[in-house]
């Protein structure tokens, strides 16, 4: 929705203090980094409100399952307060449902905002919020207010969230969750969707929402084309959302951070000649033999030709000993899925004398990503050799080609989940993951990301570098740090902690002179603070405050009894 006309905000100008330093009343509500309340919308005996009794664990006092599960949601939403800033309450609406046998939450904003204009979304609220970035470019409600500083959305919850009530999640709060499945980083992941770590493309068709691009698509950039996606028409788009490798993410404050989250090496297979089918390849990874990189393996590969017969009905499957295994050995050996089980292909690849093998899909999984490949428990343990899987595209792709060479193991030049130029990764699978692709990180990253479409167990509750790269992202699409929430960006603000008393107090005596909020970010109290700061001895600090109030004076910002109270104070304190 596009909601807002035109606003017109009072600017004035006092070039005596700064240029362009304009005031707003600094008396106002001084918030703590930002509140996040959590709405409980379960009925009685379910999720929040489930009588179950439960024993404390993990710090979480709840003596039934549902007060364990309200603390567990609490406690993450207060590190997300803790960790953003914004004047506007974050309301989210939230409840358990049964979400099916692989989803433990869900969650997004539940309203997106545009303006024609970026002068439409500026100063709304109190102080020198900027407003947003971009005109015509949706926004999640909690960014926008954040943005503007005043709820846009008039009160309606900013996101909503939903969790699994299908799982036995670990409800203690000190992430010692051992096998369990940690409630606390399940409520930061998907919260963090709700502040707009998300798109509002749809990646499926490649179509904006409503005709407009977002916040999030602006900073996806396909390193195929070169092209961000409000730079590209749907088709484009669609095509990029399932570019496995090439989806990254240009912010600055993550591709600055990148090197201090995401270890060097970086598993992959790539095709390396021709050049007309060369790159990354989506890829899956088998439950037996060694690992991706256990050894690296570059090498030309070697379509395998088997017996057709009643183990398996087509040459090309490798369900029985390899006829061309002369041709094999040494090399990387391409099997067809299907008929009998990965591990039995890779056995077979095996005892060819290949150096890895590789397995791309059948007909009858033509639109299917890469399989990750479990063990039958009678072969795998004969598999000495890295085993791959590629969807049936790319492995067409190779036996349309002559003189195919790849590589399959680790470039120890790049970082996992990184491209060349230490830029994020983003998840573009094939096929389209409704849900997941695009708004989550790649999971070929390592430290393993808050914000990957899987949980990982070795996750921590920290959601930035060096930890994580979650609010470094956040940063890039607009939550800026503001923490005294005048909405100056603390890195350009001239105090940081500002001083907002409604008036003007000096040495303990109250001027009764209003004290002033002006666009660098400092209060009128402040600009006195840091003359005191700054001044050698109190005469020094008198003239100090002598010279403000005479600029304030003569740009009609004070009155002239107002300056002689502010000018009084000084002179009396000590």
């Amino acid at each position: 929705m596009r909601p807002l006309a035109s606003r017109t905000f009072v600017r004035l100008f006092c070039a005596a203090l700064c240029a362009f330093m304009f005031f707003v009343p600094a008396s106002r509500p001084v918030f703590a980094a930002a509140t996040v309340v959590v709405v409980n919308l379960d009925g009685p005996n379910e999720g929040f409100n489930d009588p179950t009794p439960a024993a404390p664990v993990g710090g979480n006092t709840g003596t039934t399952k549902g007060q364990q599960r309200l603390i567990a949601f609490r406690h993450a939403a207060e590190i997300w307060g803790a960790t953003i800033d914004s004047p506007v309450t974050i309301i989210v609406n939230s409840n358990f449902d049964s979400l099916g046998a692989n989803v433990l939450g869900s969650a997004g904003a539940t309203s997106v905002f545009a303006f024609d204009t970026v002068a439409d979304s500026v100063g709304l609220g109190p102080g020198f919020y900027p407003g947003v970035e971009f005109p015509d470019t949706w926004y999640g409600s909690a960014l926008i207010d954040k943005r503007t500083g005043v709820d846009v959305g008039g009160g309606v919850a900013d996101i909503r969230a939903r969790f699994s009530s299908d799982f036995n999640f670990y409800l203690g709060l000190d992430n010692n969750h051992g096998a369990l499945n940690d409630l606390v980083t399940v409520v930061l992941h998907e919260l963090g969707h709700g502040l707009n770590f998300q798109s509002f493309v749809n990646s499926s068709t490649g179509a904006n929402f409503a005709g407009l691009t977002d916040i999030y698509a602006r900073h996806l950039i396909d390193d195929t084309t070169g092209k961000h996606w409000n730079e590209m028409t749907d088709a484009e788009r669609q095509a990029s959302a399932t570019r496995f490798g090439h989806l990254i993410w240009d912010g600055a404050n993550v591709t600055a951070d990148v090197p201090q989250v995401l270890v060097l090496g970086s598993p992959e297979v790539r095709v390396l000649t021709p050049t007309s089918i060369a790159g990354v390849r989506q890829f899956g990874t088998a439950a037996f033999g060694p690992l991706v990189g256990h050894p690296n393996v570059s090498s030309a590969i070697v379509a395998a030709v088997d017996d057709a017969n009643a183990a398996g009905p087509s040459t090309t499957d490798g369900c029985t000993a390899f006829t061309n295994a002369a041709l094999i050995v040494g090399k990387i050996a391409l099997v067809e899925r299907g008929t009998c089980g990965f591990a039995l292909k890779a056995r077979n690849a095996t005892n060819a004398g290949a150096a890895a093998v590789i397995i791309y899909n059948n007909a009858a999984n033509a639109a299917a990503a890469p399989a990750n490949m479990a063990d039958d428990g009678i072969n795998g343990g004969f598999v000495l050799i890295p085993t791959v899987s590629l969807t049936r595209a790319d492995g067409l792709a190779i036996l349309g080609q002559s003189l195919v060479s790849a590589n399959i193991g680790v470039d120890p030049n790049v970082r996992a989940g990184a491209d060349a130029n230490n830029r994020a990764r983003l998840y573009a699978p094939f096929p389209v993951s409704a849900g997941s692709s695009v708004s989550h990180f790649d999971t070929i990253a390592f430290k393993n990301l808050l914000m990957e479409p899987a949980i990982n167990p070795d996750l921590t509750h920290k959601l930035k570098a060096p930890d994580d790269l979650t609010l470094e992202l956040m940063r890039d699409i607009g939550w800026f740090a503001d923490k005294d929430l005048d909405g100056v960006a603390d890195g350009g603000d001239c105090e940081a902690s500002s001083n907002f008393s409604p008036t003007i107090i000096i040495g303990g005596e109250d001027t009764g002179v209003a004290n002033m909020l002006f666009s660098t970010g400092c209060t009128t109290s402040d600009l006195i603070a840091h003359i005191a700061a700054d001044a050698k001895n109190h005469g020094q600090f008198v003239s100090g405050v002598s010279h403000l109030t005479n600029d304030l004076k003569q740009q009609g910002l004070i009155s002239g009894a107002e300056k002689g109270a502010i000018q009084s104070a000084a002179a009396h304190a000590k």
